[in-house]
């Protein structure tokens, strides 16, 4: 398995990947685009995209936000999928931690997510990383509807020399 920053050739991969895993959100093309191209307009918001390649195929995707307003420097994981077929692989483990590591290469204080409440193997997952449990959204998602956990962390970690690319 390779990790790599996602590239505009990925989205119809990434948006094969949302489909097939409805607690992912079903986010229009465009949307999922956003996440493929920087915008030198924003300086102070950074997205990306990693992609987890396996035997060939993209596999899984990992989508984050990053606001640097010098106070919180607040890094969001946006959207996370694992292709149905892929999972238990340890590609979401691989996507999170490559997240945390971008995170802290640029400078994010605070790491945090929204997650369904129903998503047992997500959750322990977040909890392994250290994210612990910061609030709730009644109602948040739809189809079905379900209240959101927030999840959350500081981001202290220098990430190692040779890790994933800023």
């Amino acid at each position: 398995m390779t990790l790599r920053r996602a590239q505009p050739a990925d989205l119809d991969p990434i948006l094969a990947i949302a489909s097939a895993s409805p607690e992912a959100p079903q986010w229009p093309p465009a949307a999922y685009g956003s996440y493929l191209t920087s915008d030198p307009a924003s300086p102070n918001l950074l997205r990306t995209a990693i992609v987890a390649v396996l035997r060939d195929h993209i596999e899984a995707f990992a989508a984050a936000t990053l606001l640097l307003d010098g106070a919180q420097n607040l890094c969001q994981l946006d959207s996370m999928a694992v292709h149905p077929q892929a999972r238990r692989q340890g590609l979401a483990t691989a996507l999170l931690r490559a997240l945390l590591e971008w995170a802290a290469f640029n400078h994010a204080h605070h790491f945090s997510l929204e997650v369904r409440a129903s998503n047992a193997p997500a959750i322990r997952l977040y909890q392994r990383f250290g994210l612990r449990p910061e609030g709730l959204r009644p109602r948040y998602y739809a189809h079905p509807e379900e209240d959101a956990l927030i999840l959350g962390m500081p981001v202290t970690v220098v990430p190692p020399v040779g890790s994933f690319p800023p």
